[in-house]
């Protein structure tokens, strides 16, 4: 329960059209970012947490209110678990390190071998949290088992919120050559990835960055109507994990999902959960299992993980788990 009430804790911080013109005005800014079609500035950054997607906390309650957006439990309640051990081929283990301050590493406890491509994960946390991940501890070491090598923003208990620059700071780091000594990093399997304003940061850091591949949304999307045609810049496929109609996720979702530019792959499940999903379960629970199917499939062209996400009958599938999911663009 402790755990659960983190999570809605930190979603109450949570701070931080297509039609538009292709040549409209693209400039670099240092005040706050604020939205005008077509206006699309250079880079995802903002001075709140959760950059250009993201709203300032000063706002939520309104958006809140005034969007009726949901809350509560589902009929999946979230259930605590042992903390492992995590089920993939490689041991992973927790580190910190010094060539890349503010952030908690989760990581195969031996490097996989060199013919192993390894994809980096830059991860948020909810309420832009720089906390190193803690509250989803079991299901990062589970993705890090199946060799990954994830970085979460934050240390433990820094007492400030994450901002997009410090999650393109993980991926600079990984890209240079800093993540070799846990794994070989494939430069080109770089996802980003967050629960609630961590996922908007996850948004905003693959916003106008050639160099993120996929990006990966739990329990979030856009408050904002007038916030929305900067998806038209997102070009990299998008998957959301939403937790149902009590999600305040669940509503922007929706939209976000029909407005990406025609023809991006796109995925987006929903299990009924509400904001909260199951990651305080073993491995991350159903959300985990998800998470780690979809990214086997991206990165690592796994069929079987491929049918789990995509084939309602296939063994061990989203649907038996009591998901419903929604794709396009995919073959």
């Amino acid at each position: 329960m402790a755990s659960i009430i983190r999570i809605l804790a930190a979603a109450a911080v949570l701070a931080g059209s297509a039609a538009a013109s292709r040549s409209a005005k693209v400039e670099s800014r240092q005040a706050p970012f604020t939205p005008r079609p077509g206006y699309f500035p250079a880079t995802g950054d903002d001075t709140i947490a959760g950059g250009i997607f993201c709203i300032p906390l000063n706002e939520l309650g309104t958006a809140v209110a005034n969007l009726n957006l949901p809350g509560g439990v589902g009929t999946e309640v979230p259930r605590a678990g042992a903390p492992g051990p995590a089920n993939g081929p490689y041991p992973a283990r927790v580190v910190t390190d010094p060539s890349l301050p503010g952030h908690t590493l989760y990581v195969p406890s031996t490097p996989p071998p060199a013919n192993v491509s390894v994809p980096f994960i830059a991860w948020g946390n909810g309420g832009c949290a720089m906390d190193g991940g803690a509250t989803y501890r079991s299901m990062l070491l589970m993705i890090a088992s199946h060799g990954y090598v994830v970085s979460a923003d934050g240390p433990v208990a820094q007492q400030r919120q994450s901002l997009v620059s410090d999650m393109r700071a993980s991926v600079d780091w990984a890209l240079s050559g800093g993540a070799d000594k846990y794994a070989k990093i494939d430069r080109d399997k770089i996802i980003t990835a967050g629960h609630s304003c961590g996922g908007l940061s996850a948004m905003s850091t693959a916003y106008h960055d050639p160099r993120i591949h996929r990006v990966m949304l739990f329990n979030i999307a856009i408050f904002q109507d007038n916030r929305r045609y900067l998806l038209q810049e997102i070009k990299v496929p998008v998957a959301w994990f939403i937790g149902g109609p009590k999600d305040m996720g669940h509503p922007g979702s929706e939209k976000d999902y029909k407005l990406l530019n025609a023809g991006l792959p796109a995925y987006k499940a929903n299990l009924d959960t509400g904001h909260g999903g199951t990651y305080a379960a073993t491995n991350g629970g159903k959300f985990g299992k998800a998470a780690i199917n979809y990214l086997q499939w991206q990165m690592r062209d796994d069929q079987k993980a491929k049918a789990v996400l995509l084939d309602p009958a296939s063994e061990g599938s989203l649907v038996k788990d009591n998901w419903s999911v929604e794709y396009k663009n995919w073959n």
